[in-house]
């Protein structure tokens, strides 16, 4: 019995419609970088050995890369013809995380809504889903080199770089959870150190 392979997403679901890309490949890694500031400060101890004070937390940014595949007929359905096919409604979705007020999106939601659609004050945010990562973004970074095409040029192949600056904000309901989430892991690792160790039981 074979296993379904979960697969990691980005959403936006203020859009209308949501704009989702569901990644058909899992990136093979993920950098996951938080920047922490520090300034120096005299010791009042000594005088003269500087010492460290914390002035504040930079953004945690989170960076992959996808590949995107497609055939002649392309990823979508809803369009038999080759032309702007392939990838091409993938990376337009994409794209559109970070251009989402001038896409072709917001004249659609038109057809949904009161006939304005809704739209989407910058800058736009996007949900990352991977495992048990549920985080609100902005897109800051998206690099596509398009590396096969079909008869009528439209890309078939790409691979995108993503750049994602988490929002943390206290009270953000997803940064909450994924806080308080990480605090238990770090206590589960605590107890792990007491019981794991070279030198236990002790003798």
């Amino acid at each position: 019995m074979s296993r379904q392979v979960l697969r990691g997403f980005l959403a936006n679901v203020d859009a209308v419609p949501p704009l989702i890309v569901t990644f058909q490949f899992n990136p093979e890694s993920i950098s996951d970088n938080k920047e922490v500031r520090y300034a120096d400060r005299k010791s009042d101890l000594s005088g003269d050995a500087p010492g460290k004070v914390y002035t504040g937390g930079g953004d945690r940014t989170i960076s992959f890369d996808l590949t995107l595949q497609g055939l002649e007929r392309g990823m979508n359905q809803a369009n038999p013809l080759p032309v702007d096919n392939g990838v091409s409604t993938e990376l337009a979705k994409l794209r559109s995380f970070l251009y989402p007020e001038d896409d072709a999106w917001g004249t659609l939601g038109s057809l949904f809504g009161d006939g304005e659609g809704r739209r989407i004050q910058s800058p736009p945010t996007c949900l990352f889903g991977f495992g048990s990562r549920v985080l609100e973004c902005v897109l800051t970074g998206l690099s596509v080199n398009e590396t096969q095409f079909n008869s009528m040029l439209a890309p078939v192949r790409a691979e995108v770089g993503v750049t994602l600056a988490v929002i943390e904000e206290p009270g953000h309901p997803l940064y909450e959870t994924d806080r308080a989430r990480r605090n238990a892991l770090s206590a589960a690792g605590l107890q792990n150190i007491r019981t794991t160790g070279p030198d236990w039981p002790p003798t």
